[in-house]
């Protein structure tokens, strides 16, 4: 057993694998063993009642990689978490009556079936065509209830580059960045790799506050000035230049702009869509099981 410990402790600081894993459990097993007298041969490494425990089970549960103390502790709790669960569910099973144990069960069988039910409703409702939302059923619904989808925060559209302040071609960068026509797109993304960090898709709506938090050297004030003014703007600070241009703000409580909440119309449609399609084949699935004399009310 003195070998077996040393050379546990000369592997320390090596990381485990699954078979130094195994190894490992093993050999612990072998000390158990040898202090208690416990033969095991079939694999297993804990036993409560006629419940056993095998290797391979912790296995599973055991992340690759870990030094050998930290696999060991991890072993250890998994075993004693396992025999703790298998004792206080023997208890149970001794302490309760048979109308809290026929309780249980029923709960238990009602939770499966809708487990069920829920995962067969997901698999014949998702991606069918009968419960997706088309772009002109998104634009109808917004034209209709536009007022009732106000902005809880504010938004802009905009674009910003940071840059090193000694880069080489900062004037050609300036001038490209303010007047954004599609050759200086194409250009500004052409040289990318040189910005420390940018946004250049100015026609999409954004939160104002995610927006700034790109360029933390501005204060309040000066982020609504330029917001409700539409500004192009240079700030620097001793790390770097930074380049911004809004094109255009919404406070909050204002109508929120259609491809603002574009995703979330999509999904109230698609929600109320597939309610109607379940519905649908609730109604269907009544009616042929009648049919069939399948289904029949005896009340």
């Amino acid at each position: 057993m003195k070998v077996i410990l040393t050379t546990l402790q000369s592997q320390k600081s090596l990381p485990i694998t699954l078979d130094s894993l195994r190894k490992y459990i093993f050999i612990f097993l072998f000390i158990i063993s040898c202090s208690n007298n416990i033969k095991n041969n079939d694999g297993y490494i804990a036993r409560v009642g006629d419940e056993f425990l095998s290797l391979n089970e912790i296995e599973k549960l055991v992340p690759n990689n870990l030094d050998e103390q930290d696999s060991i502790q991890i072993v250890n709790n998994i075993i004693e978490d396992w025999a703790i669960s298998k004792l206080l569910i023997q208890n149970a099973k001794i302490n309760l009556s048979d109308s809290e144990k026929s309780l249980i069960e029923n709960k238990t069988e009602k939770y499966k079936e809708n487990l069920i039910i829920s995962e067969y409703r997901n698999k014949i409702s998702n991606n069918n065509p009968d419960t997706l939302a088309s772009t002109i059923e998104i634009e109808t619904f917004f034209a209709k209830n536009s007022k009732n989808f106000r902005l809880y925060e504010e938004i802009i559209k905009g674009r910003y580059v940071k840059l090193n302040k000694n880069t080489f071609n900062l004037s050609e960068i300036k001038r490209r960045f303010r007047r954004f026509n599609q050759s200086d797109k194409t250009f500004l993304d052409s040289i990318s790799i040189q910005f420390l960090n940018y946004y250049l898709k100015d026609s999409i709506w954004t939160n104002k506050k995610l927006f700034f938090n790109k360029i933390p050297s501005l204060k309040e004030d000066e982020i609504l000035r330029i917001s409700k003014n539409n500004l192009f703007y240079i700030q620097e600070d001793s790390l770097a230049l930074y380049l911004i241009k809004i094109n255009n703000y919404k406070k909050a409580d204002d109508y929120a702009p259609l491809n603002y909440i574009y995703s979330r119309i999509s999904e109230v449609i698609i929600g109320k869509k597939r309610i109607d399609y379940l519905n649908k084949i609730d109604k269907e699935l009544i009616g042929d099981a009648i049919v069939k004399n399948f289904y029949e009310r005896l009340d």
